[in-house]
């Protein structure tokens, strides 16, 4: 009687397969743990480097033995998944190392602004998919040790990996069918901001000034596409309203400085995080506006309006 030996993977293969992975599983992408070569089409003599994905001990055994998880908090990990993860995962190693890579590490930060609890980092594409993330938490380690793992975690996928920080802290939303928390991610447009390496010369904004009522709208292009919109207008002499695609806010007037200065300094931040390459401003004919140099609000920003009964 005679057995058949399984004929291993050649050494290149393996070192290019593992190469292409960053020697991590191509399912859960966890450091510091154990993997496994595994054929994805069940023929261990097919050791072609598309039959051959990265698993994690875990993910190798939940594809052998699919009914040991719990399938409310696990995928099923059938050969198509596999392959599905192993090409993405790959696709984004290979992105992460251009000098203007699509990808975002992106941190987003639990709790208020007396305390901060937790911490997650989500690494997305330009379009808002998740490849994957970590979830830092105090009962794991301090502050200063989350911001340390964060920054090795974003030099290990590429050293020209954009880092950003969602400016305020997030309330803890849950999933209403699996209870597991939400992530949040950058949307397509601002995530093209970050990413696009000719955005200076390529971006454009505008201001149209209201010269009969007080109120403004800025827009914002990329290569003639449409990315942000945006309105500012004095609400009931109480507010400064303003309203973008994705947020609203009505900031309380203060009686000093004067409702122009505090509208402009609304309007400066958001230009300021935008960034275009060159801003047009202009007033008059909406149709036909007059283009100025200067951002400059008419005084009726400063009028108030008269009690009807008056």
């Amino acid at each position: 009687m005679t057995t058949s030996k399984r004929p291993p993977i050649p050494k290149p293969i393996q070192r290019s397969i593992r190469t292409k992975n960053l020697s991590v599983c191509c399912v859960c992408k966890e450091r510091g743990i154990g993997t496994n070569l595994h054929h994805i089409d069940g023929n261990p003599a097919n050791n072609d480097e598309d039959n051959i994905a990265v698993l994690c001990v875990q993910e190798h055994d939940q594809h052998h033995r699919p009914n040991a998880y719990d399938k409310t908090k696990h995928l099923e990990l059938g050969a198509e998944k596999i392959r599905e993860y192993k090409q993405e995962w790959e696709q984004t190693v290979q992105e992460c190392r251009l000098d203007n890579p699509n990808i975002l590490a992106v941190i987003s930060a639990y709790g208020d602004h007396t305390k901060i609890h937790s911490v997650r980092l989500v690494v997305q594409n330009t379009g808002g998919k998740i490849i994957y993330q970590r979830l830092y938490h105090l009962l794991t380690g301090t502050p200063v040790q989350w911001a340390d793992a964060m920054v090795d975690e974003v030099a290990w996928l590429g050293r020209n990996v954009k880092l950003t920080l969602l400016d305020k802290p997030l309330e803890v939303e849950y999933c209403p069918c699996c209870s597991t928390s939400l992530s949040r991610t950058l949307d397509r447009n601002a995530a093209i901001h970050l990413t696009a390496s000719d955005w200076k010369q390529e971006s454009v904004g505008c201001i149209y000034i209201n010269p009969t009522f007080p109120s403004l709208a800025l827009t914002l292009f990329y290569k003639g596409e449409l990315l942000y919109s945006a309105g500012l207008h004095k609400c009931e002499d109480r507010y400064l309203h303003f309203r973008s695609d994705k947020f609203e806010e009505r900031t309380p007037i203060e009686k000093r400085p004067s409702v122009r200065t505090q509208a402009t300094e609304i309007m400066r931040k958001v230009v300021d995080d935008w960034e275009p390459g060159r801003l047009f401003i202009g007033t008059g004919d909406p149709n036909k506006p007059t283009i100025t140099n200067e951002f400059d609000l008419p005084h009726l920003w400063e009028r108030k309006k008269r009690p009807l009964n008056s």
